[in-house]
């Protein structure tokens, strides 16, 4: 069986999209997805599956529709992708707080449009961004909710994408080891 690991985008942020984490992972089991956990409120799941990663996010996110009534968008990689896109991240993080500063943003699908030189000119306060196969990384020394890149991002990267700090992914990869 492989492990996979599901990232939605969007769900409960500011009391919208909201969906227990207990409730998703019996949804989860119900579907036939093994060894179901999650992980924070944020929408992060790991489980274990025979069935191709392509038809999962549908399946998922339709699931969440019929018990919820929404349907986020759903992210669905192996753990060995989640693991390679840590191993690629290209900042190490700086103390205590570090693991928050960097963040990966996991693109699904096609990029429409990609302009780094106009990222680059909203880059302030030591922020840098670099894009890796599916993953754009973003530091953001000062946080990410202060971050001008990452508030703008959409603008100058087109494609479909959640977001997820350091912290997150390295716990995921943790918890897949349990």
């Amino acid at each position: 069986m492989t492990v996979y690991v599901a990232l939605l985008r969007g769900v409960n942020v500011g009391g919208n999209n909201k969906l227990p984490m207990k409730a998703w992972r019996e949804g989860l089991v119900a579907l036939g997805l093994d060894n179901a956990r999650t992980y924070i409120q944020s929408g992060n799941a790991l489980f274990e599956s025979d069935r191709a990663a392509e038809s999962l996010p549908d399946l998922i996110a339709a699931d969440i529709g019929a018990r919820f009534g929404f349907t986020p968008e759903c992210h669905v990689l192996s753990l060995d992708q989640v693991h390679a896109a840590r191993q690629a991240c290209p900042y190490a993080p700086e103390g205590e707080e570090g693991h928050k500063q960097v963040h990966l943003m996991f693109i699904k699908g096609d990029i429409k449009t990609y302009d780094p030189d106009g990222l680059a000119t909203l880059a302030t306060q030591g922020e840098r961004f670099h894009m890796g196969e599916g993953v754009f990384y973003l530091y953001t020394p000062q946080g990410f909710g202060k971050s001008v890149v990452a508030e703008k991002l959409p603008r100058f990267l087109k494609a479909r994408m959640t977001a997820r700090n350091l912290r997150t992914v390295e716990t995921l990869i943790e918890m897949a080891a349990d």
